[in-house]
């Protein structure tokens, strides 16, 4: 439950975006909120978003969440021929060795969304109650792509990551965060990060008293 757009979207990114595809649309100037969903797979594979400003970086960021978040209609469906699962294998067995640029450009899209998340949290300091509702939607995004992970990872006919694993990532996650910031958003993104990792620990405490209990429910 700790991977967020990082691991997540980069599965979904490499599922949709081997197959053949024309160029129109990728290499020119960009309008996110115009950007068909074929188009946005292939401009996040290609393009170097280091080389964008804030504000279009954040609008990409915005499409993304649009079209494959939580609250997307279209959610993604993992069904592989032979052929296709071998070069999923192949890819994820070295995912580490090396950062693609797709990974680097959901690494600042993930930023995006991490600053904006804390930066509500924090203007909301003295409401309790509307910093609970934020984080309650932050777990729950974070629980969806989880699922969405799962279900790649049922489709390859892999294992799902422990739980050690996904807190590890989440740590080189927060980590990434930090390059190039300064020594209080750092101070910041650490703080956030502890109270978020609070938060994802009673969810899936929660969940697993729920999977526990539910059979009894049905008796």
């Amino acid at each position: 439950m700790y991977r967020w757009l990082l691991g997540l979207l980069s599965v979904l990114f490499l599922v949709t975006g081997l197959v053949l595809f024309a160029w129109s649309g990728v290499f020119g100037s960009i309008d996110p909120e115009k950007l068909d969903r074929q188009t946005l797979i292939r401009v996040i594979q290609l393009r170097d978003f280091h080389r964008f400003s804030p504000d279009l970086v954040e609008r990409l960021t915005d499409r993304a969440e649009q079209e494959f978040g939580r609250h997307s209609p279209n959610k993604p469906v993992f069904e592989f021929p032979h052929w296709e699962k071998k070069i999923h294998l192949y890819f994820y067995a070295r995912r580490s060795n090396r950062h693609s640029r797709m990974e680097a450009n959901l690494t600042a899209m993930a930023r995006v969304r991490y600053f904006h998340w804390m930066r509500e949290y924090q203007s909301a300091a003295e409401k309790p109650d509307r910093q609970a509702a934020l984080m309650n939607e932050v777990v729950a995004d974070m629980r969806y792509w989880q699922t969405i992970y799962s279900d790649y990872m049922h489709a390859l006919e892999q294992p799902e990551p422990t739980l050690i694993e996904l807190h590890q990532d989440f740590v080189r996650m927060i980590d990434n965060f930090k390059v190039e910031a300064s020594p209080d958003e750092i101070a910041q993104i650490d703080s956030f990060a502890q109270v978020l990792s609070r938060a994802l620990f009673v969810a899936e405490v929660q969940k697993t008293i729920l999977d526990i209990f539910t059979p009894f429910k049905r008796k």
